[in-house]
């Protein structure tokens, strides 16, 4: 799955789920509708309830495992129906589909695992996108600061403010501080 793309990676765990759901027909259904969809399908290991539209099956060899095959939900509300799923679903054209599936079998586990760990690597690369993002942000604050402090230097009345020299230092201590984490974190990017 490292070399596939999401799309092909979700259609190959879809493709597998499909086998699996074959005796069960509103799953096997649902299947379906989610490969004509994969774009939009996000397999979650939990069920997420918040989700605009989320489904939920459950796909076991073993037939005491006492689940129900396949559940959907719309923000959180159940709709035991697989068509009424879809219909309700028409009006959520570019929704993601958030997909848990509970299963004992160990290929479609790992399947999914591996989405799993690509969204966790995803969330953590664009987590430090946003600390880069707020570290810029603090960077022209403090460069803004830095050049309203030498404006404010270069007047001839305030000559006599002796705090303001202490100011610039400080801000060109929080500049470097700055610049440094930045450095930091752009190298830990380049590295993900």
């Amino acid at each position: 799955m490292n070399d596939l793309t999401e799309s092909e990676a979700t259609r190959q765990t879809l493709a597998h789920l499909a086998r699996l759901t074959m005796s069960i027909p509103p799953a096997h259904l649902m299947v379906g509708y989610l490969f004509a969809h994969a774009d939009r399908v996000r397999f979650t290991p939990t069920l997420d309830m918040e989700a605009g539209l989320a489904m939920a099956f459950g796909a076991h060899r073993r037939i005491e495992v006492p689940l129900v095959p396949w559940e959907g939900f719309q923000h959180g509300v159940p709709i035991p129906d697989p068509l009424l799923w879809i219909e309700a679903a028409r009006a959520h054209t570019r929704t993601p589909i958030a997909v848990r599936v509970s299963t004992d079998d160990r290929l479609l586990g790992s399947l999914l695992a591996r989405h799993f760990e690509r969204r966790q690597v995803g969330d953590a690369r664009r987590e430090r996108e946003d600390q880069v993002r707020r570290l810029r942000q603090q960077v022209d604050q403090t460069l803004d600061i830095y050049a309203e402090l030498k404006r404010l230097l270069a007047d001839p009345e305030r000559e006599a403010d002796a705090q303001l020299p202490e100011f610039l230092a400080m801000a060109e201590e929080h500049m470097a501080q700055l610049s440094q984490e930045l450095t930091a974190l752009k190298g830990q990017l380049d590295q993900s």
